[in-house]
């Protein structure tokens, strides 16, 4: 196994943890039914500890990733190292976003009042930060690696980023289910692009090279 190889496994544990709310359909199944997957997070949730542990080790193994694949990666190529930042921001954005709990459900439910609650606002504002870093890494992976899977993997990604702001912002007229999947795909974007980065399949990245 080449030595490299282990940004490999840190990519699929972060797509793991990332995505670790699965476990709510054993564990606190009303609330992963109905509410933002933040809410799994709130004080008041039973194994709320175990979602945010699972959010700030998601942090470090996408921090970890990010540097991983930046000092792998000998091409001087602009777009790979904004979709690095973008996993990287992905990461630490929402680890910072653990610092500022919904203190209940109820407080999950859109947009929170800056001068009411700066600590909802700010959580809030992070997890928006964190949607925006990982949706410039997938649209800029479609500039470098330019094929179908790539295509259909950003609109979709697109489609349920959109899903998942007028969930935040009305959760009534959209459910959770547009942010799950939403979730699903960043965990198998990070997994993807960590794999083309190591194996040097861009033929685009190669002619620039």
């Amino acid at each position: 196994m080449k030595k490299s190889n282990y940004l490999i496994i840190i990519a699929i544990c972060a797509a793991l943890l990332y995505n670790a709310w699965i476990l709510a359909f054993w564990l606190n199944p009303t609330v992963v039914n109905s509410s933002l997957l933040s809410g799994l997070s709130a004080l008041n949730q039973p194994y709320h500890q175990l979602f945010t542990l699972t959010d700030i080790l998601f942090a470090c193994f996408s921090l970890i990733l990010a540097w991983g694949l930046f000092k792998q990666n000998e091409r001087e190529d602009k777009r790979l190292l904004i979709i690095f930042l973008s996993v990287a921001g992905f990461g630490a954005a929402t680890g910072l976003a653990t610092l500022f709990p919904y203190a209940d459900i109820v407080h999950s439910e859109g947009i929170p009042n800056p001068l009411k609650a700066p600590e909802l606002f700010l959580h809030d504002g992070l997890s928006v930060l964190a949607l925006l870093f990982i949706l410039t890494g997938v649209i800029f992976s479609l500039l470098v690696y330019r094929n179908k899977f790539v295509l259909l993997l950003v609109i979709a990604f697109v489609i349920t980023t959109l899903l998942s702001f007028i969930a935040g912002a009305i959760p009534q007229l959209v459910g959770p289910l547009g942010q799950q999947i939403n979730g699903v795909l960043a965990g198998v974007w990070l997994v993807f692009i960590c794999w083309k980065v190591l194996n040097g399949t861009s033929k685009e990245v190669r002619k620039e090279n």
